[in-house]
């Protein structure tokens, strides 16, 4: 009986992992020419240290599974302007309250000079979310 239940919770945590689509979360320079985005995004198990996305580059793609036992969340600080004065550290992706991991989530996050913009789909244009603070 103790094999049985240790392989059906094996094969309950392999098996959506296979088959599961990776969520993504997009970022987006679209500040101006010449106005670089620098990001800083981490979760629990991974810190993609500081980067810098040029306006219009392609954009910047995180892609993950859902932890299993924890809530999956990624934060990522955003800044801009000349000195870096422009900032704001935003929670791009945060997982619902499941037992079993989401699939396929996209969260798309664009900056523009008057804030931050959001959207939960690639065929929704993004709106207004967050304004930037001055530092």
């Amino acid at each position: 009986m103790k094999h049985l239940v240790l392989f059906i919770l094996v094969t309950a945590y392999f098996k959506p992992h296979e088959a599961c689509v990776k969520n993504r979360v997009l970022l987006h320079n679209e500040l101006g020419p010449g106005r670089p985005l620098e990001f800083h995004c981490y979760s629990v198990n991974n810190d993609l240290g500081v980067k810098n996305l040029n306006f219009n580059a392609t954009p910047y793609v995180i892609e993950f599974h859902d932890d299993w036992f924890l809530i999956t969340t990624w934060d990522c600080m955003l800044k801009h302007g000349a000195n870096m004065e422009y900032f704001y550290k935003v929670e791009v992706y945060r997982a619902g309250h499941r037992f079993i991991p989401t699939c396929g989530q996209i969260r798309v996050w664009t900056a523009k000079l008057d804030g931050i913009y959001f959207s939960r789909s690639l065929d929704t244009p993004p709106v207004l979310a967050l304004l930037w603070n001055l530092g």
